[in-house]
């Protein structure tokens, strides 16, 4: 039951995943294997691809995913019904470098080390990674007619 259970979480996570970044312009297709880590690949408005790992939490590990040019995907939270999420891509590389300088030093470090949520300083660290939606225009102020109301002309 343990795995029938892992895999609920990750198709839920992908899925939630995907409709976020989709919303965000980016293209997402999935590989028909994960090989060398890639979960995911995004397309860029640039053309430029990624190759995506998509982890439940924020996670790094050097012998698993360094040095292959991932990008690691992962919300700031576990799941909770009508609580959205916040979900950070970060390069995996740089995000284990500043992970070991402040955990490499602990008798737990193996070159690899993970979070259960995003904290003060991680999510200060990660502040530039969130992945979200341009904003919303703002509504036009009382008194004011929407120009879209009409439709185009």
């Amino acid at each position: 039951m343990d795995r029938f259970s892992q895999a609920v979480t990750e198709a839920a996570n992908r899925a939630e995943a995907t409709a976020l970044l989709i919303r965000c312009g980016y293209r997402v297709y999935r590989p028909e294997a994960d090989i060398e880590g890639e979960d995911l690949v995004l397309r860029l408005q640039s053309g430029a691809l990624l190759g995506v790992q998509l982890k439940s939490r924020p996670l790094v590990d050097w012998k698993r995913y360094a040095r292959r040019g991932l990008w690691m995907l992962f919300p700031d939270l576990s799941y909770t019904p009508h609580k959205p999420r916040l979900w950070f891509l970060v390069p995996h590389d740089m995000f284990f470098d500043w992970v070991k300088a402040r955990h490499g030093h602990s008798s737990g470090w193996v070159d690899q080390w993970s979070y259960s949520q995003v904290g003060k300083d991680l999510r200060a660290f990660l502040a530039g990674y969130e992945v979200r939606p341009p904003a919303e225009p703002e509504p036009p102020a009382d008194g004011e007619k929407n120009p879209m109301a009409d439709g185009i002309s």
